[in-house]
């Protein structure tokens, strides 16, 4: 049995061989090992695998792919594949041969069923031993990104088993008496998973045997709250028998003696009534003791490592440590919710009380320290008549009488530090909770919390909870959306699902249309009291005219994020103006900074500030997008030169009066391209959007942004090029710009051949064509034509391919476009080759290399090199294309030119087999393929999956031929081309 080979599972999919990580291939790839590891030793059937992977709507080349994925596999994990020792053939299935403990999924349920018998003999260190062990096998979510109904069934079952495993776990640390060590993770664990209610026990009993039985009480009375206001059920006998043994102090629930210690006594940070400090005397004046909290959130959600890490920071701070935690964050973001969460779970070890005020620091009256010190004093027992005058004699009365107890100060929407520092005590044994918009500097601040939205999950949970969870479970997609358009804001999340609990006739889908509208999303996020554009502006109204016109402009103009050059252009500013503007709005929680020089809103603060401006905005709005649009373009067109030098569209783009930003070489231009692109789309969109003859000029710029941003095909999505492109053509078309009209059309053809969408291609492409022709646009001219002939090419009409190649030559001659007018020239000699006059093509090749060599071009060099060897190939001089093919090589492996790399090598295997060395054929034609995955390149992929097929065929491997041709006729089919065809046939021929 191979003992080498070992899987991981539970997490991200991982395989080795010893130390060596070994390729675990596609997602479906992934999910038919799957089925064969969790069915450990069972033989499984091809037909299992393929409904494991795919379900019942399986294509049609399942089987096909299902026996390509176990040959890969083969290849993977056997030395010898002619004698398959692991993954071996049963019948029409397979059957995987490993031992257990090499899947960690199949060594958790040994070590499970270890710990399980150890439990029952009474061995319990040993059972935490072993419970421990298994869960630290997990590594994330089980199967993660795997697919199929296979895998989705067992990422449940893990999941469950991992939550059981720590009830387990959790079980064994009280019977060990490490009841103290076990709260922290307990809290945690309960707030994560809310409905389930054996922790909730293992807590309660954590918590009574620490001395913190009040607190015990009140998680029972919480969790039935829960259970009765979300499921109207009641805790069940178990936790009723429980609470029943805690009211009356029932010797049952104490530790049994001896008690059995832990191998290594862990240091009880709890703070139970009987471990307290001694308590100096108590003045008369102080005799009451105050519970001022208000009440808890009843439908609190997620925040669980929020709620941990604050717990840790007070339960283990020293006694004579005060812990002082502060929460930051927006409006609505649920920072009151949060520290009162925590407030109520660790008060009971407060045993002389609990302060608290809201400082009112987002309204316009923030509440003054001094009176916030005669309410706490009073309190406290002082009678309003001995209350001091001034703030700093009640400060110090205040820290007097709080010196040496054990008290809890929440300090609620807090908006600096001076409100705060004389409500501090000023001793260890208290613990102070902050709350405010902004970070507060200059406090001994034991944990800093920055609170940002719910994630998905904790969202999703919310509107169940108050909507109900038959509601959003019939409706998961609606229900999706429902919390993104909120953005995950709490009190947004909570308004909605409101919303949806008082009107039952409503589907989630008709609260989600609602929201899907940004023009009215915030007038839509209110009900009753509640109100997001209330939270949004009671911190607008705290900025200065400048930060507020500055949150407005930015928000209209922006697109994700913004750069602090760009912010400058809006704001009409320098960028040390600009900067100092906009980190005081990050102070203020009505912007986000996510890099150094980059800023972006919440989603809903975005809404908020465009439905202010609107409100506003007398021109401001569009003057700021023309200088934005005018910065873009400057530097955009800075990066192109820098990527295309000698270009003539560098002399073609509009004037500017920004400068734009100096880039320095051609990293420099594309790490600019790379932030700012989503950001110039989103400006250049606006532009169509709200293009009038007033604004021709901005559109006119807006179009050549975005050809200025062409050439970085890596950082420029062309999903989401085209559709900006398209408008911006459509909106020149309405003001009768012929000029962007075919600068947007032709980058539309563009995008449209990476994809291989020829029709597509060829109907873009003939109108940027008529459109620049024209207006006498002949840099767009000559590259519109360059591409309606590789259209042409790839629909097999070389004819017309070489019609337009040859009037692009022409074109650029008469740019004095160079670069230009050789590459368009090797286009026209590989449509030479293609239409069998590789004669015509050879002599127009070995010209062009000299000057390709001079200028130091590598890709088109190694183009050059490309079509030349197949031109040779074309007429039977075989050596001399693989000589041409090996030089193409060594200059893209050089270079790092991988889509060229991977053609030479297919092409380079098919040479291969013409001279009858079908074995190394396969070899490149393997490394082809590999790279074509690696980078993407699907039409690539069927050409060297072709050539494949037919190497294996050479050799007589007739099945695996038959597989691979099979997929690339696949491949062919999905993208429309008409080299479908031909693989048809030479299937037919093989059987």
């Amino acid at each position: 049995m191979t003992t080498d080979i070992r899987f991981m599972v539970l997490g991200q999919i991982r395989a080795y061989r010893g130390d060596y990580r070994l390729p675990v291939g596609s997602p479906q790839q992934q999910a038919m090992m799957v089925a064969l590891l969790l069915r450990p030793g069972r033989a499984v059937s091809v037909h299992e695998l393929i409904g494991a992977v795919w379900g019942e709507e399986c294509p049609d080349t399942a089987l096909a792919t299902v026996r390509t994925y176990a040959w890969r596999w083969r290849k993977a994990l056997e030395e010898d594949r002619s004698a398959p020792s692991t993954l071996v053939s049963v019948g029409d299935g397979y059957r995987l041969v490993l031992p257990a403990e090499n899947v960690d999924a199949a060594f958790v349920d040994q070590l499970a069923a270890s710990a399980l018998q150890a439990r029952r003999a009474g061995r319990d260190e040993e059972a935490g031993d072993q419970l421990s062990r298994a869960l630290e096998l997990w590594q994330g979510e089980p199967l993660a990104n795997v697919p199929g109904p296979f895998a989705e069934q067992q990422r449940g079952r893990l999941s469950q088993l991992r939550l059981a495993l720590m009830e387990e776990r959790f079980e064994v640390d009280l019977l060990l008496g490490r009841h103290s060590l076990a709260i922290p993770d307990l809290v945690a664990f309960t707030a994560e998973h809310p409905l389930r209610e054996r922790p909730y026990g293992q807590l309660m009993r954590a918590l009574y045997r620490a001395g913190r039985q009040a607190d015990a009480l009140a998680l029972f009375d919480r969790l039935r709250r829960t259970l009765g206001d979300g499921l109207g059920v009641a805790p069940g006998p178990e936790l009723h028998t429980l609470h029943q043994q805690i009211l009356r102090n029932d010797p049952v629930l104490d530790l049994p003696a001896p008690v059995r210690p832990p191998l290594t006594p862990p240091a009880d940070h709890s703070l139970p009534a009987e471990s307290a400090p001694a308590r100096p005397a108590r003045p008369a004046a102080a005799e009451l003791t105050p519970a001022q909290l208000p009440a808890d959130t009843l439908d609190f959600t997620g925040r669980a490592e929020g709620v941990a890490t604050i717990c840790r920071a007070i339960t283990e701070a020293g006694p004579d440590e005060m812990p002082v935690v502060t929460v930051s964050g927006m409006g609505g973001v649920g920072k009151t919710a949060l520290t009162l969460r925590v407030a109520h779970l660790v008060k009971a070890a407060y045993t002389d009380g609990q302060l608290y005020a809201d400082l009112r620091g987002s309204e316009g009256d923030p509440a003054e320290p001094a009176t916030v010190l005669a309410s706490f004093l009073t309190a406290l027992g002082v009678p309003p008549e001995n209350v001091p005058e001034s703030l700093e004699d009640r400060s110090r009365l205040y820290r007097s009488l709080l010196d040496g107890r054990r008290a809890l100060v929440l300090l609620d929407n807090a908006p600096n530090t001076a409100q705060v520092r004389p409500l501090l005590p000023g001793s260890g044994g208290c613990a102070v909770l902050i709350t405010g918009r902004s970070r507060l500097f200059g406090l001994p601040t034991a944990v800093q919390v920055d609170l940002a939205a719910l994630d998905q999950q904790e969202a999703l949970d919310l509107l169940s909870r108050i909507a109900g969870p038959e509601r959003i479970a019939a409706e998961p997609l609606a229900a999706l959306e429902l919390v993104t358009s909120s953005g995950r804001l709490p009190l947004a999340v909570r308004i909605v699902a409101t919303r949806l609990a008082a009107r039952p006739s409503w589907s989630v889908r008709t609260m989600a249309d609602r929201l899907a509208d940004e023009r009215r999303r915030i007038t839509e996020l209110r009900v009753g009291d509640l109100a997001v554009d209330a939270a949004f502006e009671l911190g607008y109204r705290q900025l200065t005219e400048a930060q507020a016109r500055a949150f407005r402009l930015i928000a209209v103009v922006g697109g994700p994020d913004i750069g602090l050059p760009a912010a400058a252009a809006v704001l009409e500013t320098d960028a040390r103006s600009a900067e100092d503007l906009l980190e005081s709005l990050v102070d203020a929680a009505m912007l986000e900074a996510t890099v150094p020089g980059r800023y972006r809103y919440h989603d809903l603060l975005r809404d908020f500030a465009r439905h202010r401006s609107g409100a506003t905005d007398s021109g401001e709005g569009s003057a700021a997008l023309e200088r934005l649009i005018d910065h873009l373009l400057a530097t955009a067109a800075k990066a192109f030169e820098i990527a295309v030098p000698g270009d003539p569209m560098n002399d073609a783009f509009g004037p500017t009066r920004s400068a734009g930003l100096h880039l320095d070489g051609f990293p420099a231009a594309r790490d600019w391209v790379a932030a700012e692109v989503d950001g110039a789309l989103a400006a250049a969109l606006l532009a169509a959007r709200e293009a009038s003859p007033a604004s021709a000029g901005r559109l006119r710029k807006a179009a050549d942004l975005l050809v200025a941003l062409s050439p970085f095909g890596q950082q420029v999505r062309y999903e989401q090029l085209t559709p900006v492109a398209l408008a911006v053509a459509t909106a020149a078309a309405a003001l009768g710009d012929r000029r962007s009209v075919g600068r947007g059309h032709f980058l539309c053809g563009t995008v449209a051949i990476q994809s291989t969408r020829l029709t597509e291609a060829e109907a873009q492409a003939t109108l940027a064509v008529e459109a620049s022709r024209e207006v006498g646009d002949l840099t767009i001219l000559r590259q519109s034509l360059n591409d309606l002939g590789l259209v042409a090419q790839l629909r097999h009409r070389h004819g017309d391919a070489i019609h337009s190649y040859d009037e692009a030559i022409e074109l650029a001659r008469k740019l004095g476009h160079r670069s230009g007018e050789l590459v368009t020239t090797l286009n026209a000699a590989l449509a030479r080759v293609d239409s069998g006059r590789a004669a015509e093509a050879v002599p127009a090749c070995e010209g062009l290399l000299p000057a390709l060599r001079e200028i130091g071009d590598d890709h088109n060099l190694a183009y050059g090199l490309y079509v030349l060897a197949l031109a040779l190939h074309g007429l039977g001089r075989y050596e001399e294309a693989l000589a041409r093919y090996g030089e193409c090589l060594e200059l893209c492996r050089a270079a790092g030119i991988r889509n060229r790399e991977a053609q030479a090598r297919y092409r380079m295997a098919d040479t291969l087999r013409a001279t009858g060395r079908a074995g190394e054929a396969v070899r490149h034609a393997e490394a082809a393929l590999a790279r074509c995955e690696e980078i993407g390149a699907e039409r690539d992929q069927g050409h060297a999956l072709v050539v494949l097929g037919r190497a294996l065929a050479d050799l007589g491997e007739r099945d695996a031929a038959r597989v691979r041709l099979r997929e690339a006729a696949t491949v062919y089919t999905r993208l429309r081309l008409p080299e479908a065809a031909d693989t048809e046939r030479m299937l037919e021929c093989l059987a």
